[in-house]
C-alpha cells in the first residue's frame, strides 16, 4: 500500500513539474508580444538633465561647446519633421551626420564630435531619428524604419551646392550604429559609415542577453521565432526579415566601414561586432579593453577630444579610407 502512495506522490510531482515547464515555455514565447510592443510603441523624451540611473539624459547646445549651428527640420518620404542641427564649416572635406541611441544619448551629445571635427576640416549634421526628442513620431524603430530619416539627411546634403562632391559619412551608436549601418546598405550615396557598439540584428541581441541571464541553449532556440514574430507584427516582415545589419553590411561593397566596441560591453555584446565581420570580413574593426556601450573612455561625450586614443582611430581612418 505505501508503495502504491509513493508512486502515485511521484506521479503527481512529475505531472507538476511538466505543467510548470510547459507553463513556462508558453509564457517565455507569449513574452515577446506583450514586451516589444510596449517598449517600441512611445516617443523618447530626454529630462534635460542627469541622474545618477540615468546619466545621459541630459541636452546640449551648440554654444556649449563654442561652435555656431543651423537648426533646420527636414521632411522624410513617409511624412516625418526630423529635427537636425548643422555645423558648417567653409571647404570641408566631408560632412559627417551622427545618430544616436535607442532611449539615450540625446543626438545634441555629438556636439562635442562636431566641434572637434570641424577643428579638423570636417562638417557636421547631428540627426534626431524618428521618435526621439523634438523629431515627429511615437515609436522606437530598432533600426528598421529609420533608414528614411537618414534618406532625407543625404537629400538635403546632396542638394546643397556647399556640398556638392563632399563625401557624406555616417557615424553612429548604438541603435543608431545599427541604423548607420542599414542605411549605408541602402543608400549608395553615403561614402562610408563608423558604427559604435552595433548590434547585428534586434533578435540577436535580444539572445545575447538572455544568455547572460542563463537561459539554456534550446531555449533561446524556441523563443527566437517568438521574438521575430512580434517584431514582424510592429514593423512587417520584409523589413524584420531584410532591413539588420548582418544583411545590410554586405551591401556595402567597396565603401569603407570601421566597425568599433568595447569588449566588455553587456549592452551589446562583443560577439556582435564579430557576427558583423564575418558577413562583410572587409571591415575594418578596433575592439578597445573597457566596459564603456558608449565607447569613449568613461562614456563621456562631453570630453570626446580628451580621449586621443579614439580621436586618432576616427581621424586615421577618415583620412586614409574616406579622403582621397
Amino acid at each position: 500500500m505505501r508503495q502504491k502512495i509513493g508512486r502515485s506522490r511521484k506521479a503527481v510531482v512529475v505531472k507538476i513539474t511538466v505543467i510548470i515547464l510547459l507553463a513556462s515555455m508558453v509564457l517565455l514565447m507569449i513574452t515577446p508580444f506583450i514586451v516589444i510592443p510596449i517598449f517600441v510603441n512611445r516617443h523618447v523624451n530626454y529630462l534635460g538633465y542627469e541622474l545618477e540611473s540615468r546619466p545621459l539624459q541630459d541636452i546640449y547646445e551648440a554654444s556649449d561647446f563654442g561652435i555656431e549651428e543651423t537648426r533646420r527640420y527636414l521632411i522624410t518620404e513617409d511624412g516625418y519633421r526630423l529635427w537636425t542641427s548643422e555645423i558648417y564649416r567653409e571647404q570641408p572635406k566631408a560632412i559627417i551626420i551622427y545618430i544616436s541611441g535607442m532611449t539615450q544619448p540625446s543626438v545634441t551629445y555629438f556636439y562635442g564630435h562636431a566641434a572637434f571635427m570641424k577643428e579638423k576640416g570636417y562638417a557636421s549634421l547631428l540627426l534626431e531619428v524618428r521618435g526621439h526628442g523634438n523629431s515627429e513620431g511615437d515609436r522606437i524603430c530598432l533600426g528598421y524604419e529609420e533608414v528614411k530619416d537618414v534618406r532625407a539627411a543625404v537629400r538635403f546634403i546632396r542638394n546643397d551646392p556647399r556640398y556638392q562632391d563632399v563625401p557624406i559619412v555616417l557615424l553612429g551608436v548604438s541603435m543608431g550604429g545599427a541604423i548607420t549601418i542599414n542605411s549605408l546598405g541602402q543608400i549608395e550615396e553615403i561614402d562610408a559609415a563608423i558604427a559604435l557598439s552595433a548590434y547585428s540584428s534586434f533578435e540577436e541581441v535580444v539572445l545575447d542577453h538572455m544568455e547572460s541571464y542563463g537561459f539554456p541553449g534550446f531555449i533561446r532556440v524556441l523563443v527566437k521565432p517568438s521574438i521575430q514574430a512580434a517584431l514582424k507584427l510592429e514593423f512587417g516582415n520584409e523589413a524584420v526579415k531584410h532591413m539588420k545589419p548582418a544583411k545590410q553590411i554586405k551591401n556595402a561593397k567597396e565603401r569603407p566601414v570601421l566597425l568599433i566596441a568595447c569588449d566588455g560591453d553587456s549592452l551589446v555584446p562583443v560577439k556582435n561586432l564579430k557576427r558583423l565581420e564575418k558577413m562583410n570580413p572587409q571591415v575594418e574593426t578596433w575592439l578597445r579593453y573597457s566596459k564603456e556601450h558608449m565607447v569613449l573612455k568613461d562614456g563621456d561625450y562631453k570630453k570626446m577630444a580628451e580621449d586621443t586614443e579614439y580621436c586618432e582611430k576616427i581621424l586615421s581612418f577618415l583620412e586614409n579610407k574616406v579622403i582621397q
